[in-house]
């Protein structure tokens, strides 16, 4: 059992920091909160650059194309099952944390599932690369951090709405309203609606499988109660009602079935932040209170596999987060603390052919504490060291009830404790060239399969990784044109793959997840913005990138896959994109995006493998004063290809078909 000062000690200096901060006399407005200069973040995306989706958002899949060395697969039911990659290093699609959590703005989320698949009404990502980001952000991981930003208001023009129509039923509309800033107060709010047709046809039922539809909601309140202080509320929250999740057989048509019964996959998501930060003098202290709320409620498909059998499957899955951190940020070092606690609940029920095969229920209890910090000194003309160090414990409780085929009951515990330095030299070679070489320590917690009945293989251990980088930043100012090429190198202990239908003579075991010895991942990156004119530009995102299993065994076979591409990782990943944007009048764009070949089995087998394809997109529109009209084109080329692939019930998720819609957006 965890101890009470485990869940109670981090809101100490929250309270202390709160009773300090109202004892200012003066009002004044605050700049952002930042960190101290990082070693990898880059502002990859302007989100509001982003295309619309294909369900009348900028989701997280068109940001990843975009994206050098992140990809996302997406099964197709808002998250539950998706897994996103970053360098090599991801989750696994039901069980695993993510490698490279996500912030929206202060509030921090660890597992994919609760990622939002649409983006709300933020405004710009970065993803900080690399184990670096361990001595920056309270939630992190052994592959990054990507935190999405939103607007706060300036002068000039403040809110925004849009209205999108297209084919296959699709409708959207949007709205960003931020307030005229005044000298203590400022609000932001925002609003969306999607919905759409399926594109998979049940021949059977005659009728569209996966259908979507959306809404969701964000507003963020500011006020300087007194000069130096700021105080925020931050509340969001989404709320889809979908169709069954996007599976058809592999091997058969991309976007028809015949089955005799559909599902749905109906999430619900709810934030809510409360930010306090203070000027000092000596730098600035912050804490964020966040609790956030994820609930599948219900989540039902059916599948027809093995030859003709009609498999059923009904789950609920919620997860609720509690988060507290807290970061003082002087003019050269930064340090801060960390304390989460989150408690995941699902249940199951499967059927096979008609007769029950599985009823379990199970709760997971995840508590993380994290103390983290970093240095920015300049110890030469042209010389900057960062040392950074982070320490940290997580410690998970599990429990899963059995009643069918047996009634049974696994009750397991574990804690894992990690300290990761990390050190990052900078030599600036000239006023628009540096070149960094940084090495650092990764980590990400173990923890518990659900989908197995078995106390012995329940558990999984955590990944840890050492990576080495080395990166090189230039600005040619003449020719308008600037990049960054990243080379780097992992080794990663424990790598977790999920295994499906894995244990022989066992027909229930049906999802566990087990740890590869060595694993190794190299990988480059370059990204760059070209502006031949003033009113054109052109943007490049490429990587090609090797996660190698090093030396991994099937513990239960006794096969050895060493020497293969590590599920899930794919081989690079790359973006090319020519917009000419005068400020008002005609405009138009056009982009291709590669993804490289993907595994979903450490065996390489070409059943399970997505390979490399290519994807076209256009727009061209008319921009006027307060807004713009704008038609676009998504997979202009019809390309078929999986967008996530589900060994262990021989289904995966098709790609969206080419698709084209109309957007009218006004500002005022």
């Amino acid at each position: 059992m965890k101890s009470q000062s485990f869940r109670v000690l981090p809101l100490v200096p929250l309270i202390a920091a709160l009773s300090a901060g109202l004892l200012a006399e003066e009002v004044q407005k605050l700049p952002d909160m930042q960190v101290a200069r990082p070693v990898t973040k880059d502002v990859l995306v302007t989100l509001t650059d982003v295309p619309s989706g294909l369900d009348g958002d900028a989701g997280l899949v068109d940001l990843a194309r975009r994206t050098a060395g992140f990809t996302v697969s997406d099964a197709g039911a808002r998250g539950f099952g998706t897994i996103t990659t970053l360098r090599g290093l991801g989750n696994t699609p039901f069980f695993g944390d993510s490698s490279a959590p996500v912030y929206l703005d202060d509030i921090p989320l660890a597992t994919a599932a609760t990622f939002p698949t649409g983006l709300f009404d933020f405004t710009s990502v970065a993803v900080h690369r690399g184990p670096q980001a361990n001595t920056l952000f309270g939630r992190a991981a052994d592959a990054g951090v990507i935190q999405f930003t939103s607007a706060r208001p300036q002068s000039g023009t403040q809110s925004r709405a849009s209205v999108t129509a297209g084919d296959h039923g699709l409708f959207a509309a949007s709205a960003t309203l931020l307030s005229a800033p005044t000298a203590d107060t400022d609000v932001t709010a925002g609003f969306g609606y999607s919905q759409r047709d399926g594109y998979i046809r049940n021949t059977t039922l005659n009728q569209t499988v996966d259908d979507r539809e959306s809404l969701s909601a964000r507003v963020k309140f500011t006020h300087r109660p007194v000069a130096g202080t700021e105080v925020s509320l931050h509340l969001l929250g989404s709320r889809t009602r979908d169709g069954a999740q996007a599976l058809v057989p592999l091997g058969g048509p991309f976007f028809a079935v015949q089955r005799g019964q559909e599902g749905r996959a109906d999430t619900d998501f709810a934030a809510a932040a409360l930010g306090f930060s203070r000027d000092l003098a000596t730098g600035t202290l912050s804490s964020t209170t966040s609790y956030s709320n994820w609930e599948l409620s219900p989540y039902s498909n059916r599948l027809v596999v093995f030859g003709g059998f009609d498999f059923d499957s009904v789950m609920t899955q919620t997860q609720r987060t509690f988060a507290e951190e807290l970061r003082f940020v002087a003019a050269n070092w930064s340090a801060g603390t960390f304390w989460s606690t989150a408690r995941t609940r699902g249940s199951t029920d499967r059927i096979f052919s008609g007769f029950p095969i599985e009823r379990s229920s199970f709760t997971t209890d995840a508590d993380t504490l994290a103390v983290f910090g970093r240095g920015d000194f300049t110890v030469a003309e042209g010389w900057t060291l960062q040392p950074g160090l982070r320490a940290e414990r997580a410690e998970k409780d599990f429990e899963r009830i059995e009643t069918i085929p047996g009634s049974t009951i696994i009750r397991r515990g574990e804690d894992w404790s990690a300290l990761l330095p990390s050190l990052a030299a900078t030599r600036k070679l000239d006023e628009t060239t540096d070149l960094t070489l940084s090495l650092g320590r990764g980590f990400k917690a173990g923890g518990f399969s659900a989908f197995t009945g078995r106390a012995d293989l329940a558990a999984f251990g955590p990944q840890r990784a050492w990576t080495a980088e080395a990166a090189y930043r230039t600005t040619d100012k003449e020719n308008n044109v600037s990049y960054t090429a990243r080379a780097y190198a992992s080794r990663v202990t424990g790598y977790q793959i999920e295994r499906s239908f894995a244990v022989p003579n066992s027909f229930t075991d049906e999802y566990l997840v087990v740890n590869a010895d060595e694993t190794r991942v190299l990988g480059f990156e370059l990204e760059s913005v070209w502006k031949p004119g003033a009113d054109w530009t052109v943007q490049l995102a490429a990587s090609v990138s090797r996660a190698e299993l090093r030396d991994f065994t099937d513990p239960f076979t006794g096969t050895s896959y060493s020497g293969n591409q590590a599920p899930y990782a794919p081989t690079g990943n790359g973006a090319l994109r020519v917009d000419y944007r005068p400020g008002t009048g005609f405009f138009a764009g056009a982009g291709v995006s590669w993804t490289g070949t993907t595994y979903y089995d450490e065996q390489e087998s070409a059943m399970f493998a997505q390979r490399s394809y290519t994807l076209i997109e256009a727009e061209a529109g008319y921009a006027f004063a307060r807004g713009e009209v704008r038609i676009f084109g998504r997979n202009l080329g019809d390309e078929e290809y999986y967008s996530a692939i589900t060994p262990g019930v021989g289904h995966a998720t098709p790609g969206a078909p080419l698709s084209w819609g109309v957007e009218l957006s006004v500002g005022w």
